[in-house]
């Protein structure tokens, strides 16, 4: 991985698109499966990364971002873009929390790929571990796959969701004890 923090600062600095090219190129990887394992919908993964790397494209140069507060910022782009998407199209007129709650991992395979440490701690190969993850609310499913999946530190990911460090240590040990408890009981 590149120094996304530096290549903002040339960006900035040049206006050059080369250097948008390298900070597109290092997360939009990041941000493409951050919706993936949201949607497990392809083209709407395709969709609305690009709707997030043009608001990027637009923003960038008003912003004083360095290395952790543009991964912070990119982050609530994308997540209040899924938002706004889900709002759209929620034809029941559900609460938008109650919606975002309801979406269900259901591509294992690529769980597993993902997130050694899952796969390590959890023995990820068990059938039972989608339906355990489909168990947690919205906010743990996000958490986990930010911190385990993406490899992001607490304080990154607490500033994704606007609360303290504690707190998402906090969600991360529930959310942990959770998965733990409901394949435990599917072995017994």
């Amino acid at each position: 991985m590149g120094d996304i923090g530096s290549y903002i600062k040339e960006y900035k600095r040049t206006g050059e698109n080369k250097w948008f090219a390298m900070i597109y190129e290092e997360t939009m990887p990041r941000i493409y499966r951050y919706y993936y394992f949201k949607t497990m919908e392809r083209e709407l993964s395709q969709d609305l990364t690009s709707e997030v790397f043009i608001r990027v494209y637009t923003n960038l140069r008003k912003t004083s971002l360095d290395e952790r507060t543009f991964m912070v910022w990119i982050y609530r782009v994308a997540r209040n873009l899924l938002i706004d998407h889900f709002r759209k199209n929620n034809k029941n007129n559900l609460p938008i929390e109650q919606v975002i709650d309801n979406i269900k991992i259901n591509d294992e395979q690529v769980l597993i790929q993902e997130s050694s440490f899952l796969k390590k701690e959890l023995g990820l190969e068990k059938p039972q571990l989608i339906a355990a993850l489909n168990n947690l609310t919205g906010l743990q499913k996000d958490v986990l796959i930010l911190r385990f999946v993406e490899d992001m530190d607490y304080g990154t990911i607490a500033g994704i969701f606007k609360k303290g460090r504690g707190t998402i240590r906090g969600i991360v040990f529930r959310a942990m004890e959770k998965i733990r408890k409901e394949m435990g009981a599917g072995n017994g």
